[in-house]
């Protein structure tokens, strides 16, 4: 059998530090001395200095920024749609059903590398333990569409062809999840929904890469 999503809970949230007490009016400052610099040194120093935090944070950038999106393993994370194209690439794809029209996307990882896509309502928070809600999971799976060819020959399982030449595996019951491989793909997708016939429309129809 397919292994099926599991699920985290989001790390609570800590309350803020108090504000610091207002600081006491500043004092008068003293009288400036003589400057004995032209406006032309002056310039000179105040582009030195942008050239060099402009230098810092490139090097800042380059060591640190090009991870992009990368959530912590098995704390469940809000995520834009251009977080999720970021997490995607065509090595480690990750699957979905779209943007969605309202509510949030909330992505988590697992140390085995898979993928769960949560599509929450306006007003559930990250983290809900409730299996309510369409979630597609994308797990690293080698020989993932020969096991779902083998698993359509078995007694009491449902099976179609979807787009792109993949392969959708269900169980007649209960059947909340239906699992998709496609060729060459070493990974294997679950799509559950609480409403069976939603999780099999989802995934013959609107199932896709990231992208």
């Amino acid at each position: 059998m397919p292994p099926k999503p599991k699920r985290t809970e989001a790390a609570a949230a800590q309350p803020g530090p108090p504000p610091p007490p207002a600081p006491p009016p500043a004092p008068s400052p003293p009288p400036a001395p003589a400057s004995r610099w032209s406006v032309g040194t002056a310039l000179i120093a105040v582009l030195v200095a942008l050239t060099l935090v402009l230098t810092v944070v490139g090097v800042v950038r380059m060591r640190g920024g090009d991870e992009g999106f990368k959530p912590d393993l098995g704390v469940p994370t809000e995520a834009s749609v251009a977080d999720l194209r970021d997490l995607a690439s065509p090595s480690r794809p990750v699957y979905w059903t779209g943007p969605p029209a309202s509510g949030k996307l909330e992505v988590t990882r697992t140390s085995r590398d898979a993928v769960y896509v949560r599509y929450l309502p306006e007003g559930v928070e990250l983290g809900n333990r409730q299996p309510k809600y369409t979630t597609i999971a994308t797990y690293p799976m080698p020989n993932a569409y020969s096991s779902m060819l083998r698993t359509s020959r078995t007694k009491g399982v449902r099976s179609e062809r979807v787009p792109g030449g993949g392969l959708a595996v269900w169980r007649r019951s209960p059947g909340t999840s239906v699992y998709v491989a496609y060729p060459r793909v070493k990974y294997l997708v679950e799509v559950y929904d609480p409403s069976p016939v939603r999780a099999r429309a989802l995934a013959l129809g609107s199932l896709q890469q990231v992208g």
